[in-house]
């Protein structure tokens, strides 16, 4: 009986130190998970460490990068400020080179002037003296002058009596040239009916010519005449006058203006007028006095 009661109490399949099938199979299951947990967790850590790491290598070259950034800047600075110390050095010591130049030329003028000032206080009595005799001489020159100034003004009135004259003199021949300018254009024929006219007076020849040609001489009785230049939009021209082996030249002339030279021995007076002027030629009028004795102007001897 008491070995039933033994066998009863311990069954063979809870027999001491053995682990159930299914426990087995929890735990086995569970250590699975741990090993999968940790490779897992194992890559992952690997990879969140490789993207830290490559940050902070990043990181690292930038720092780098901003250090030389950083450092090439700071030596152009340092560069610049040794160049200002520099400059600044040569101008200050040059300032101070000038101001003590000046220093010691204000100094030298200031010992000059106090001797001046030392030898002109010695010499104050004498200077007093000067002053007097040269105030005395002044009061007897104002007096010559006041008598002479007397004299001035009776001579500035003549003088004035003289200019009223004189003025009188030339508003009077500004009218005489007003009237000869008026005779010489009255004289002056601008076209064949006022050179008719002329020569109804009697009083002198008329041949009228024209030019044909620039810079070819044309004869009109004994002398030559030759256009040089002629500007016909403005009626202007240049006329050279070969007379008694001389020549003559007249520059910037217009149409209608008297030209007036003499000729011969005599001196007979000619005139040339020219009425009109193309782009290569012109024409015109000789005048001529009829009686050239009576008309010559010998010169005075």
């Amino acid at each position: 009986m008491s070995a039933l009661h033994e066998n009863w109490q311990k069954p063979p399949s809870q027999e001491k130190g053995l682990i159930p099938e299914p426990v087995k199979i929890v735990l086995i299951f569970v250590l699975l998970l741990a090993v999968v947990y940790l490779f897992y967790d194992s890559a992952r850590s690997k990879r969140s460490n490789q993207t830290q790491i490559a940050k902070m290598a990043d990181q690292i070259r930038h720092l780098e990068e901003s250090s030389r950034l950083v450092e090439s800047s700071l030596s152009g600075q340092v560069s610049r400020l040794k160049s200002d110390i520099v400059v600044t050095k040569k101008t200050t010591k040059e300032e101070l080179e000038k101001t003590t130049a000046q220093i010691h030329a204000e100094r030298e003028k200031t010992k000059k002037e106090m001797s001046r000032a030392l030898a002109n206080k010695a010499d104050a009595s004498q200077v007093a003296e000067q002053v007097q005799a040269v105030k005395s001489a002044a009061e007897n020159k104002i007096g010559q002058v006041s008598t002479e100034v007397g004299g001035v003004k009776t001579e500035v009135v003549a003088v004035k009596n003289e200019l009223e004259s004189t003025r009188r003199d030339l508003e009077g021949t500004q009218r005489q040239l007003v009237d000869v300018r008026e005779s010489l254009n009255e004289a002056v024929a601008k076209n064949s009916r006022e050179l008719a006219q002329l020569r109804l007076k009697g009083e002198r020849d008329y041949i009228e010519f024209t030019l044909p040609k620039k810079k070819e001489k044309t004869k009109v009785e004994d002398v030559y005449v030759e256009l040089t230049k002629t500007d016909y939009k403005k009626g202007k021209f240049n006329l050279k006058i070969y007379a008694d082996d001389s020549q003559l030249e007249k520059k910037d002339r217009v149409i209608n203006e008297p030209i007036q030279f003499l000729v011969g021995q005599n001196r007979v007076r000619y005139e040339i007028v020219i009425n009109w002027v193309q782009k290569n030629k012109a024409g015109g009028y000789l005048s001529i006095p009829k009686d050239k004795t009576l008309s010559a102007e010998r010169p005075k001897r």
